[in-house]
């Protein structure tokens, strides 16, 4: 855009000579300059070996348009709106702030070259065509500045939201995901501190979570919390987010507070002053705090904490956005982890029946025909050899039996039918956590599968139904698994209560990845109300 202007400027100059001044010579090899400069910024971008750092380039733009705008000698030069291109520059590639620094800048260079012009020109200059051209610079520069500062935020919130969904995996544990998201978060708004107080599950306990400036490990622990000091932080209403500022930060226009309904947006003008107690409690001179809800009930807040920026409301509900999609899946992370301690403790259970059932009670058997041996001879006059032989050969038996049932517990597929009972138990606990009605369904015939697939169906079950609480908004969801012509089919539907209506595609990527990495595939399609994830894979 730079070289185009540049073209642009050096045509306009030569075909109306008029706007070259009393400096047309000049105001020429200036423009051929600036083309010159614009081609070879051009061709340093192009070939990736940039020559002036990116922050410098939209400031040299303005000395530019200042100076042919001084050799136009004429305040209403049509090169005025070269200040726009490098209040846009600014904005659209640093933000808000940078693009007003460029807009008042650029205001004030104006308007120095404006009044040197008058000085020259006492007659022929228009003061109320220059005051209203800078007046425009300054409010327009403002605006542009903070459409760019806006999309800005906007492409930075989308890709922490994309960053936290990755990090929020079953496999890194509750401790590890609400510390890498809480770090994160601190990292995003250069924040002091992030704290989390959240209650534990199904009990009166609370826990607090801290991520701070140069300890990112800390996060990763929680600490015990008790009710009396909780109170002091959790006192707010539970429906409503808070911003609170205070203090001087230069050029900002953000309100020193903000309190909102966090679901429905709406703002309210109480509890001003028991934030700026809490600010106190905090040791911060800002923050920002949304509530943390399960299932549409308060469990705790997370407050984010700065001494060197403000917040605004947008901030509370962005966080309160984005704590909606983390605290389901540590629920479903929750879930997983008792889920896995469950089937331990089943399968140890287990494991101790066939102890004493296989082992424990031959032996006895063993030991007691050993003890009617040792009395035998102990007698004397009996003929033992039959009995021993007899031993032998049940000792043989049992030793036979240990082996087929080690080779049993090493071959996790030998034992036909895990999956489906282990699905089962998920799905079941899954329903009574997220009030969504699971459904599942299996060839009569049982599903024989190897112990990686059988793994990996599991995980894909539990990210299908995590993506149904998270993106949906359905009440009723259904599994198949079959086995059909060499091939195993994993089968998630759920209803669709818009029935698809302005719903975007959307193909799960860890469901799709997984797939991929055996060799299957996976499809999203919306049939009679459902939508329905669909992956087979060749066995």
């Amino acid at each position: 855009m730079r070289l185009v202007l540049a073209i642009g400027a050096l045509l306009v100059t030569y075909l109306d000579s008029i706007r070259a001044g009393g400096y047309a010579s000049v105001t020429y090899t200036t423009l051929a300059l600036y083309l010159v400069y614009s081609l070879v910024l051009y061709l340093s971008e192009a070939f990736r070996r940039p020559l002036l750092p990116a922050l410098v380039a939209h400031w040299i733009d303005v000395g530019w348009y200042t100076m042919v705008i001084a050799l136009s000698g004429s305040t209403n030069s049509v090169f005025f709106f070269g200040f726009f291109f490098s209040v846009m520059a600014a904005s659209f590639r640093w933000g808000f702030g940078s693009g007003v620094r460029v807009a008042i800048f650029s205001a004030v260079l104006f308007i120095v070259v404006g009044f040197a012009i008058g000085f020259y020109d006492q007659t022929g200059f228009k003061y109320d065509s220059f005051l209203t051209r800078s007046a425009v610079l300054v409010v327009l520069g403002f605006m542009i500045a903070y459409w760019g500062g806006s999309e800005i935020t906007l492409k930075r919130r989308l890709a922490l939201l994309k960053e936290v969904s990755t990090l929020s995996n079953p496999r890194f544990g509750i401790d590890r995901t609400l510390g890498n998201v809480m770090e994160r978060l601190r990292a995003f708004y250069d924040a002091e501190t992030c704290l989390l107080i959240m209650n534990e599950h199904g009990t009166s306990e609370y826990r607090l979570r801290r991520a701070e400036r140069g300890k990112p490990e800390r996060a990763m622990r929680s600490e015990p919390f008790d009710d009396r000091a909780a109170s002091q932080f959790l006192f707010l209403p539970e429906t409503h987010s808070f911003v609170c500022n205070s203090g001087w930060y230069g050029l900002n226009f953000d309100k020193r507070f903000y309190a909102m309904n966090a679901a429905t947006g709406e703002k309210t003008i109480d509890g001003e002053e028991d934030c700026h107690r809490l600010a106190g409690l905090l040791d911060a001179e800002c923050f920002v705090t949304v509530p943390v809800k399960i299932r549409n009930e308060t469990v705790g807040r997370l407050f984010l904490t700065a001494r060197r920026r403000t917040y605004d409301d947008s901030d509370a509900a962005f966080l309160f956005q984005l704590m909606e999609q983390v605290v389901p899946t540590v629920e479903i992370i929750r879930l997983v982890d008792r889920l896995a301690s469950d089937a331990a403790e089943t399968e140890r259970q287990r494991i101790a029946r066939d102890i004493h059932d296989s082992v424990i009670q031959p032996y006895i058997g063993i030991q007691i025909g050993l003890a009617a041996i040792r009395q035998k001879l102990d007698l004397g006059g009996f003929d033992v050899m039959s009995d021993v032989k007899n031993l032998i050969e049940i000792s043989g038996s049992e030793i036979n039996g240990l082996r087929n049932y080690m080779s049993g517990l090493r071959n996790a597929h030998a034992r036909d039918g895990s999956l489906v009972p282990a699905v089962e138990r998920f799905a079941a606990k899954f329903s009574e956590a997220a009030g969504i009605k699971v459904r599942v369904e299996a060839d009569s015939d049982g599903i024989h599968v190897n112990d990686r697939l059988a793994a990996e169906a599991f995980q894909m079950v539990a990210e299908g139904l995590s993506n149904i609480r998270r993106h949906t908004e359905a009440t009723r969801a259904h599994i198949n698994l079959a086995q059909l012509d060499n091939r195993f089919q994993l089968v998630i539907a759920n209803d669709d209560p818009a029935n698809g209506a302005a719903r975007p595609s959307f193909v799960p990527r860890s469901i799709t990845e997984r797939a991929s990495a055996l060799g299957g595939r996976a499809s999203v399609t919306r049939d009679d109300g459902e939508t329905i994830v669909r992956v087979e894979i060749p066995l």
